[in-house]
């Protein structure tokens, strides 16, 4: 089955998640990416915990069918094999703060003269220029600044953090996405370019639907009451404790009757239909407090198993909130082919996520499982014309790893 990206080879330097998330998405469709590491070391995002079987475990959820290739870029004969591939790769894809690969010898400027249909993808903190451009980029920081901490939590609490790595792995999306219009635009144009993208402007992004509201009407976002789920949503879009302490979400929105299913899938007694403060439900208002009390009252009255049957009975959304255990396991989910399973002769079986863009002629799959450090070293450079001589030899002085050399040692000892 040919790939979308079959044929498209990225030498990729990027690390922990921002960048090996975005290049994740093209080697799932194809793309030949080769993951250049530090020798033994390798990407920083190894070391994060938990682990399995010695590896990290966020490691692994960003870095399948990819190839790992590690070397010392100190070193001229490391940049010399970096070079060699350069003139027949198509992108060259890095997350380190501005500058660094101008100093490591990879800028665009020096890369474009051995290649110029190289498209060159940099994604920082902030931007390459600016006042911020020296700063250090971080998930929780750029969470911050670009507004959307301030729009997460309850109005009577302080300012909240999403619940995971969310700029990152929108910067990872956006790398993704630079570098699909990037390819795109060389088919018409023949010419390579630059892709940049940073941590900042994806969350700024996230919340462009508020953007516009403050831009245009200075409309001001207090963060949401107790429960309820966006700024100035009512108890129709909000979420609940039920009976056994688990919560539900109830999303009522453009459900019709939605007072009438339910009064009548919670047992609400007399029905909210006969109260004429609630005819507009869905935006907080001088009477949704009441709403809110009468809702968290009806929804301890059943466990979130029961009020799951029920809510189905009546015509109402699912809103289970689930732990992620509870993720996999849901039949939607499991349907969607949301859990893979790499099996990696080092590594061992691990479970990951599935891919969520579905192709129907072309789709997405599991090639290759995450790369141990310089796993294919000696296949890398023997597609760049390097004898196994002249591998040995870049091995033994350090410009390449030795990894394969070692573990096949540790085997054999063992």
């Amino acid at each position: 089955m040919t790939l979308p990206y079959e044929g498209i080879r990225v030498v990729d330097f990027t690390q922990v998640e921002q960048g090996p998330v975005g290049t994740q998405v093209l080697a799932d469709f194809g793309a030949d990416v080769i993951k250049v590491e530090r020798i033994d070391v390798g990407d920083l995002g190894r070391g994060q915990n938990p682990q399995i079987n010695g590896v990290s475990l966020y490691y692994m959820a960003d870095n399948r069918n990819k190839r790992s290739l590690s070397l010392d870029t100190r070193k001229p004969e490391a940049k010399e094999i970096v070079y060699q591939m350069v003139k027949t790769a198509d992108v060259v894809a890095s997350n380190f703060r501005p500058g660094v690969m101008e100093r490591m010898g990879f800028g665009y400027d020096q890369l474009k003269e051995i290649n110029p249909r190289i498209i060159w993808s940099v994604a920082s903190g902030w931007g390459q220029t600016g006042p911020y451009q020296g700063r250090i980029g971080q998930d929780l920081i750029a969470q911050s600044l670009g507004g959307l901490m301030s729009l997460t939590g309850d109005r009577d609490g302080p300012p909240r953090a999403a619940g995971t790595f969310i700029a990152d792995y929108l910067g990872g999306m956006m790398i993704a996405q630079g570098i699909m219009a990037a390819l795109a635009a060389r088919e018409k144009t023949g010419r390579g370019q630059v892709v940049e993208t940073n941590l900042l402007d994806g969350v700024i992004a996230s919340h462009l639907q508020e953007n516009a509201a403050a831009l245009n009407a200075d409309w001001k976002f207090e963060r949401a009451p107790k429960g309820i789920g966006h700024s100035d949503s009512g108890p129709f879009y909000a979420i609940y404790e039920c009976k056994d302490g688990k919560h539900y979400t109830l999303m009522g929105a453009f459900v019709d009757d939605v007072l009438g299913r339910l009064s009548r899938a919670l047992d609400i007694q007399p029905p909210l239909t006969d109260d004429p403060r609630f005819e507009n439900p869905t935006r907080w208002n001088e009477n949704s407090p009441a709403l809110r009390s009468i809702m968290e009252v009806a929804f301890k009255k059943f466990t979130r198993a029961e009020v799951e049957e029920r809510f189905d009975a009546n015509g109402l959304p699912p809103g289970a909130v689930y732990d992620l255990q509870e993720v996999f396991e849901d039949p939607q989910v499991v349907h969607n082919d949301m859990v893979i399973e790499a099996d990696h002769p080092v590594y061992g079986k691990v479970k990951l996520t599935g891919f969520p863009v579905k192709l129907s002629d072309t789709p997405a799959n599991l090639r290759r499982s995450p790369p141990t450090v310089g796993e294919h070293n000696e296949e890398v450079l023997g597609e760049l014309g390097y004898t196994d001589a002249q591998i040995k030899d870049l091995q033994a002085s350090g410009v390449t790893g030795s990894e394969n050399i070692k573990r096949a040692d540790e085997a054999t000892a063992s």
